[in-house]
């Protein structure tokens, strides 16, 4: 079924199948520019999935680029979203993007006026752009719904499919999935209900590339044979060459014909194809061409590996680049604007009065698991994104080289984040110490009910690492920016959860979480942020830290007195900042903003713990200056709504004026991680200007 007009039914374009060859190449082309502009994104799954793509959008499903919701369509669900770059490919190849502008948070951008089509997917991440690092439904014409948690698609491609059985629609559903993603329990529950309701309307792709990010899947959590498990669960199951453009097409047709059970394509693929240096490289699952532009493993290499060097000269990617950076510079420019200005620049590290080291709070975790897995009564567990959460340290104490006693302890669990907390329960148990991670939306969002009700209500010490906290994880997007864990886990009866401020703290929070008796959570972000403390500062679980600017330094930590809560007495200051994770930071340098500029004295306090809450810190804090800013990357109130019922139930003699810094009520978006942290209010410039506010100045 060629691409339609909806009005008249009749082919708005027909490809033939060296076309349709030559247009996945192309789409293959289009995404790897994208990928290099972008400087992230997933280069291996975008390219084994290209050849079926291009046979869907383009010549199988029936659908009008000129109505994307048109109710007779046929629906493609993407369960695999990290795929994103070649679904936007594929409907820029389709037509969907023909009149649409380029447009920055909806605002059409008339400096980019003659670009159209399909040039706008180097957009890919950006700020501001509608081509996010997982597909959102709200911003881009024919994406069906908003996906990048894995195992999720397979669902609603049921409930789409068995709409059109109910109300007697002529359309057919089609599910992408990976092959790492059957590790995940939902699928199937998912392919259980598609075999119940005998949805002869749905087919699932599984693009069987073989590979997942800890390795190949065979090795991680092995899932064959999935032909025969599908089989078994009442499925026909079809196989086909990923690659043969003529026998995907020849399989899809097969599938429109079976009746009464659902279908299932799995495509065997080749991970990173037509890329030589990518073809078959783990480490090609997330990442762009490592050598930038030029070299043996560059987005030059990968245009020739392709073979569309005439299509794509130099001078054409050089056009298309300088777009891509045009847009990015006026992104940067708007998130700069975001800022509150005071009298100059006090942003880190570009004056010589903020100048500090910069360390990604996971990476503290990694050295605190590190130094934790030395006692053998501890085990960890990997949930396939190991090495990017620093969980892989745990058996890598030097951070290269696995250590074999260790490596025997750590447990693969794949992707299935269920089923690692139970796992973990088990070993809890017993009298083991098992740790889990994932990125935080994963490791205590998808597996809440079990948090609850096995960890918690059992009151097993099972210690979570609680990954990627916060818009500062950036050009993901929303799918993968945890903002919400603060509220879910302190809701739970029985669970402490820490909240370092940086690298240092992060380590010094694992290594306690390994001593607590009962389940621990410890969340930490992805990007690099400073590093304000230092060995000596004190840290106790439960008990917060009073930090005090005693004046400029040469190093930004140096400029700071940190002491623990119980040990502080009030020194009159006019303001209070009561922060957690990165944004003990940003408190700090609001603190010298706010002494420098209006000579206002702050009391910052560090909540490193949220649960148990230093209620004693926080109403003295309210008490001593009766003005109170909290400040979290996280849904406004995580903690915030926890320091203000403290100060409630301190029965304090006076008001206090109380204002909290956080994300107001809105998911996250693609973006460079600073630029979010701008664009979300959450610098120290923000938490300065709130201050100022309360303080009437």
């Amino acid at each position: 079924m060629p691409i339609l007009d909806s009005q008249t039914m009749q082919p708005r374009r027909s490809y033939t199948i060296e076309e349709l060859e030559d247009a996945a190449q192309e789409m293959r082309a289009w995404v790897m520019i994208a990928l290099h502009a972008a400087g992230s994104g997933h280069t291996g799954g975008t390219m084994s999935i290209a050849d079926i793509a291009a046979a869907l959008y383009l010549h199988h499903i029936k659908h009008d680029p000129a109505a994307p919701r048109w109710p007779g369509r046929d629906r493609v669900f993407w369960s695999a979203g990290h795929k994103a770059p070649m679904i936007y490919a594929a409907l820029g190849m389709a037509g969907y993007f023909d009149d649409m502008p380029v447009s920055y948070h909806g605002e059409p951008l008339e400096q980019f006026a003659d670009i159209k089509g399909i040039q706008q997917t180097v957009l890919l991440r950006k700020l501001g752009s509608p081509f996010e690092g997982h597909p959102n439904c709200k911003k881009l014409p024919g994406i069906e719904v908003s996906s990048g948690s894995l195992g999720q698609g397979l669902g609603v491609s049921c409930g789409s499919a068995l709409n059109a059985k109910i109300y007697e629609q002529d359309y057919r559903v089609f599910c992408i999935m990976g092959d790492g993603e059957q590790q995940e329990g939902s699928v199937w529950e998912a392919a259980m209900f598609a075999a119940h309701h005998a949805l002869d309307n749905l087919v699932a792709i599984i693009d069987d590339n073989g590979l997942q990010i800890d390795g190949p899947t065979a090795q991680v959590c092995n899932v064959a044979s999935l032909a025969g498990k599908y089989a078994a669960f009442g499925w026909d199951v079809l196989e086909c060459d990923g690659h043969d453009m003529s026998e995907i097409i020849g399989t899809l047709e097969r599938a429109d014909a079976i009746q009464d059970r659902p279908t299932l394509i799995i495509a065997h693929t080749i991970k990173g194809k037509c890329v030589d240096f990518a073809e078959n490289v783990v480490g090609y699952h997330g990442v762009p061409p490592k050598d930038g532009r030029y070299g043996d493993e560059s987005l030059d290499a990968a245009l020739r590996c392709i073979g569309v060097t005439d299509q794509f000269p130099p001078e054409r990617v050089d056009e298309i680049l300088a777009f891509a950076d045009a847009y990015g510079q006026i992104a940067a420019e708007r998130a700069d604007a975001e800022v509150p200005i005071f009298g100059r620049n006090w942003w880190w590290n570009e004056a010589e009065d903020t100048q500090v080291e910069m360390d990604a709070t996971r990476n503290g975790f990694g050295r605190g698991i590190a130094q934790v897995g030395a006692d053998e009564n501890v085990v960890a567990h990997g949930a396939d994104i190991t090495g990017s959460i620093r969980m892989d340290w745990f058996y890598k104490p030097d951070t290269k080289n696995e250590d074999a006693e260790r490596k025997r302890r750590f447990v693969t669990c794949g992707i299935a984040e269920a089923n690692m907390t139970e796992v973990a329960a088990g070993f809890a148990l017993e009298g083991k110490t098992p740790f889990i991670g994932s990125y935080g939306v994963f490791s205590t969002g998808r597996n809440w009910d079990q948090l609850r009700t096995t960890v918690g209500y059992s009151d097993l010490p099972v210690k979570i690492a609680d990954a990627h906290g916060g818009v500062s994880v950036g050009p993901d997007g929303a799918t993968h920016q945890a903002l919400e864990e603060i509220f879910l886990i302190t809701a739970i009866p029985g669970y402490q959860m820490m909240v370092p401020c940086d690298a240092i703290e992060a380590a010094k929070a694992t290594i306690a979480a390994a001593e607590i008796d009962a389940p621990v959570v410890v969340r930490f972000a992805r990007e690099a942020t400073p590093v304000v403390t230092t060995e000596q500062t004190p840290f106790e679980p439960g008990v917060a830290n009073v930090i005090r600017y005693r004046g400029a330094a040469e190093q930004f930590v140096d400029a700071f007195e940190t002491v623990l809560a119980p040990d502080y007495s009030s020194e009159g200051e006019d303001v209070a900042i009561i922060a957690c994770g990165p944004m003990v930071p940003e408190a700090m340098r609001a603190a010298v903003i706010l002494k420098e500029e209006n000579d206002l004295e702050t009391r910052v306090v560090n909540l490193h713990t949220v649960k148990p809450l230093d209620a004693d810190a926080v109403a003295a804090a309210a008490r001593d200056t009766g003005v109170v800013v909290t400040a979290e990357e996280h849904q406004v109130g995580g903690m915030g709504n926890r320091v203000a019922a403290a100060i409630c139930e301190a029965d304090l003699d006076e008001a206090i004026r109380f204002g909290m810094i956080g994300v107001q009520d809105r998911f996250g978006e693609s973006g460079q991680p600073w630029e979010l942290v701008k664009v979300f209010g959450l610098t120290g410039e923000h938490i300065a200007q709130k201050c100022l506010q309360l303080l009437d100045q």
